[in-house]
């Protein structure tokens, strides 16, 4: 009994996530701060947008990225029908031994939630945490 209790638990536990289009991979590259290439496939974080090249922030917020992730191995979470941007990266929240990497850079003021259905974009299910999260911390560039 024990044996069957034990092997539906890892049934149920790979089927959630199956459902939720979870992947763990190595970062080999931190592009910017709210983009990382694990396992070769470039990653864009859903809902999180950092500072471009040249802008204040910039810098600071690709060290911190590479800081936390670079060569670990990383979860990428997606949303079912919001799995690529226009750039055919590939979109989700990215996730190290439980901690959503791109809450932390909003909660630490080096990002900005964006990129959401209040910006004309596909809802995902972290975006009033984020938007929360944003609007009690203060940015650190203007």
């Amino acid at each position: 009994m024990r044996t069957r209790m034990l092997w539906a638990g890892l049934l149920l536990a790979t089927l959630a996530l199956t459902a939720t289009g979870c992947r763990s991979g190595i970062v080999t590259y931190v592009v910017d701060g709210d983009t990382i290439d694990v396992d070769g496939r470039r990653v864009r974080f859903i809902g999180v947008d950092t500072p471009e090249r040249g802008q204040c922030g910039y810098r600071e917020a690709k060290q911190r990225v590479a800081q936390l992730v670079s060569r670990k191995r990383v979860d990428i979470v997606s949303v079912p029908g919001n799995t690529t941007d226009r750039y055919d990266r590939e979109l989700g929240y990215v996730q190290l031994r439980g901690f959503d990497i791109g809450k932390v850079l909003i909660a630490e003021g080096l990002a900005r939630a964006r990129y959401d259905s209040n910006d004309g974009y596909p809802y995902h299910p972290r975006q009033a945490d984020y938007r929360a999260t944003d609007a009690r911390t203060p940015n650190r560039c203007p």
